[in-house]
């Protein structure tokens, strides 16, 4: 969590699947302070997308969040969604969806709140502080 479904309408070559999940991963993490290992982005291909639309973004985050921060993640998501593949951003559709971290596992555990990762005993064990 946050898991990010990208569908696009053609295919997209490894490497490049590979840097998009990155770009993903740096501007949720940048913004959110989320641990970089929580980040999933999965993809689906040749899909047939509405209105022209080049690729879908669909982002599931943890709940908790202030609308302000929602609202900054999904405008910098957008612009650099379509800043790395070079197109419009009316090519890009992008959508976030909140999801209770109590619904959530990673590794076996629940998640913590937004905000609360510092004080996640099993967070800490993991990262060595």
């Amino acid at each position: 969590m946050p898991m990010y479904t990208v569908t696009t309408n053609k295919p997209m070559a490894i490497a490049k699947r590979q840097e998009l999940a990155r770009v993903i991963m740096n501007i949720h993490c940048g913004l959110t302070h989320a641990p970089k290992t929580f980040v999933n982005v999965v993809y689906s291909q040749n899909v047939s997308l509405q209105n022209g639309i080049a690729i879908n973004v669909l982002g599931n985050v943890r709940k908790g969040r202030t609308p302000e921060m929602n609202g900054q993640l999904t405008k910098d998501m957008h612009e650099g969604v379509a800043s790395f593949l070079n197109i419009s951003l009316n090519l890009v559709e992008l959508s976030l969806f909140e999801v209770n971290a109590s619904w959530v596992m990673e590794g076996g555990n629940i998640l913590p709140e937004p905000g609360e990762e510092d004080d996640c005993e099993w967070l800490q064990e993991e990262s060595g502080a």
